[in-house]
């Protein structure tokens, strides 16, 4: 598909609608049902009236409890949250509690010269991690959860970035939904286009703790995102349960019913 979906907010560059592509069986994912999003500290008032005007009735916020309390959200008054912490500890390249914290550890020589190995290669050994660590396949069946429990109304789902962990559960939802996997993967890379001046200015930031021009270059990739990270975490999905399909049912619970559920109510 041609994929470039405007940004639904003003103070978060990486929130969009699923709204409008192609799904199971040729319907289409419904209009202002499903959102992805990075975090909305600074979401301006007339983000929460346009939250508003699309029935906002629930956000799962899948950062840690230390991003959540640097960056809270502002939401529209009555927006049930659903807190679902994939990831509890500082996770270079994923947790974003502030710029310069997760790199903290560039300033050990161990870990820069870990990371120089391969800021690709370190991204798509944590993307399988998503799928794996009994907390992070809790948090997410706990997401498909709410996603069923929505009845109406729009649900958005954030992380910080609105890259790795909130990337990972638009992937399984949209695979869910009968979106190709080309679909899926235009999605989830779209967001390294539309954060690509933040993505170079977190990268640049990190010139206060290295002045080594090819680990930066690896940071960058901890940035960004690269089709081998998914295509990483979709693989550990196959390999843990024989496929996608089994994968969704038996670790996160979208039985048959469910997957039918699901699909009655965000598809058109």
């Amino acid at each position: 598909m041609s994929y470039s979906p405007d940004s639904l907010l003003e103070g978060q560059i990486n929130a969009r609608d699923l709204g409008g592509i192609k799904a199971f069986d040729g319907a289409h994912i419904a209009k202002n049902r499903l959102v992805r999003s990075g975090e909305l500290s600074k979401a301006t008032d007339r983000d929460l009236l346009t939250l508003t005007h699309i029935r906002l009735k629930t956000v799962v916020d899948l950062r840690s409890d230390p991003e959540i309390a640097l960056k809270p959200d502002r939401l529209p008054d009555g927006v049930l949250t659903v807190h679902c912490p994939v990831v509890s500890d500082l996770v270079p390249g994923i947790t974003r509690e502030s710029v310069e914290d997760p790199y903290d550890g560039l300033k050990r020589a161990d870990y820069a010269a870990d990371l120089k190995a391969g800021g690709k290669a370190k991204m798509r050994s944590l993307y399988p991690i998503l799928v794996e660590s009994d907390n992070a396949v809790r948090q997410y069946r706990r997401f498909f959860e709410t996603v069923l429990g929505n009845a109406d109304g729009a649900l958005l789902f954030h992380c910080a970035m609105g890259k790795d962990r909130a990337g990972a559960a638009a992937a399984l939802l949209m695979y869910a939904l009968g979106v190709s996997m080309q679909d899926i993967m235009s999605d989830y890379m779209y967001t390294g286009i539309r954060c690509a001046e933040k993505i170079r200015r977190d990268t640049e930031a990190c010139r206060e703790l290295t002045d080594d021009d090819a680990l930066i270059q690896e940071i960058f990739w901890l940035n960004t995102t690269d089709e081998s990270y998914l295509e990483a975490m979709f693989e550990s999905c196959r390999e843990q349960c024989g496929s996608v399909d089994r994968f969704l049912e038996q670790r996160l619970g979208l039985t048959p019913e469910k997957l039918a559920k699901l699909r009655d109510q965000y598809l058109e």
